[in-house]
């Protein structure tokens, strides 16, 4: 499901410009065609619904959009990547979260936009979310939102830069709207901000694992850093041209110029499948996933600089599993200094100590421990990783040296 939590972070350090405003659902459309350069192509249904109604609405919605088969494979992939320690619930957490947050939402499929029916007396904060809603259908009617998101996962890298480019923008007239400055918003991390908010369901995230709350809170964030980026270097005219091609990757929404120059990531194939094993999931984890991977409970850092590109694979059988991920970097230095942050990751995560080997003249590191095998090689500006709870099926990969 697009929406997720409707920048209540960042209402409480807006309204203090907006106390005196008490504008109509008119003039908030006006506002946004002003503000945004895009005009509506056809008129807006706006549709009022109470809570409980908004409930039901939303996780309807919800499992059309997130079925169980693919939240199953999301809790898998961040279970065997090592982003939570246990398997979890994806979908229940995710329904909890929303049902505590929303307060309105732009539907792509029935082209109205739902709001609380107390949203009908416009004030400070709901001013904010109708504003951001109304820039999504406006988007849609440009761009078809649901073509351009595509059918990735939610947790897969292609899917989170198109988010963040379609959630940042909205924020960006949102902002505009409220004549805060994106420069000091933006200065501050999820944390920050949450914690700026007047509205206490915003909190449940802060018992949530990191990765839960950055795949919510980054395409607001650093998705309004991009586009803010690249307004001030093309103007309404560059940001209105972003959704007719859109950004390929969260390296290119963490550094706008690489989008700007339209640097794409690598392709990363991997040919080997594990004998008696069926495909289960695929996806890209991309930059900045990888970064919240690597943070644990300290500071966010780009500690996977250079990222070229990546690709997971996860196979499996009645009671094993087979993940190869495989990732390649601009230069061998940054694939080294990547690889020495995520040796101590896996380590650290699954409590084992690696070993160093060498089949066929390739040397490689492995380790066992009650989560599994364990394999980890660099060949130049490349990186390989398995792991397994198929001791005979790694064995069969590392004696065939299939990792090069």
């Amino acid at each position: 499901m697009r929406k997720t939590i409707f920048l209540l972070i960042f209402i409480c350090m807006c309204q203090v410009v907006l106390l005196s405003r008490t504008d109509s659902i008119h003039d908030l459309k006006k506002a946004v065609v002003q503000i945004g350069r895009l005009g509506f192509k056809t008129e807006l249904p706006v549709r009022y619904i109470n809570r409980k109604q908004l409930e039901q609405y939303i996780l309807r919605v919800f499992d059309q959009d997130y079925p169980d088969e693919v939240a199953e494979k999301d809790a898998f992939f961040l279970y065997t990547m090592g982003f939570v320690d246990k398997k979890m619930n994806i979908k229940k957490i995710r329904k909890r979260i929303l049902i505590n947050n929303v307060g309105g939402l732009y539907n792509e499929r029935t082209k109205e936009l739902i709001a609380l029916e107390e949203y009908r007396d416009i004030n400070t904060i709901n001013s904010l979310i109708i504003i951001h809603e109304l820039r999504h259908s406006i988007q849609d009617q440009y761009y078809n939102l649901s073509e351009i998101l595509g059918d990735y996962s939610d947790f897969d890298d292609r899917r989170l830069a198109v988010l963040s480019a379609v959630e940042g923008d909205a924020t960006f007239v949102m902002v505009q709207y409220s004549g805060f400055s994106p420069e000091v918003l933006t200065s501050y991390n999820a944390d920050a901000l949450m914690s700026f908010s007047p509205l206490p369901n915003t909190g449940i995230l802060y018992h949530y694992p990191e990765i839960i709350k950055q795949q919510l809170t980054m395409p607001y964030i650093s998705g309004l850093k991009f586009i803010n980026s690249v307004f001030k270097k093309k103007k309404w005219k560059g940001v209105n041209q972003i959704l007719k091609s859109p950004p390929v990757s969260s390296e290119q929404i963490l550094h706008p110029e690489k989008y700007l120059k339209k640097e794409t990531p690598m392709k990363v194939q991997i040919g080997y499948v594990p004998g008696g094993y069926e495909f289960y999931h695929s996806g890209v984890i991309g930059e900045f996933y990888l970064n919240i991977l690597l943070k644990g409970e300290g500071e966010y850092q780009d500690f996977a600089a250079g990222w070229g590109g990546d690709l997971y694979k996860i196979y499996s059988r009645p009671t094993s599993y087979f993940l190869i991920w495989e990732s390649s970097w601009d230069r061998e230095k940054m694939a080294s200094r990547f690889l020495v942050g995520f040796q101590r990751f896996v380590e650290r995560r699954f409590y084992l100590n690696f070993k160093e080997g060498n089949v066929k003249g390739s040397p490689f590191i492995a380790g066992i421990s009650k989560y599994g095998y364990f394999f980890i090689r660099r060949f130049k500006n490349r990186i390989f990783y398995i792991r397994t709870n198929d001791r005979n099926a790694m064995n069969i990969f590392i004696k065939g040296g299939y990792y090069d």
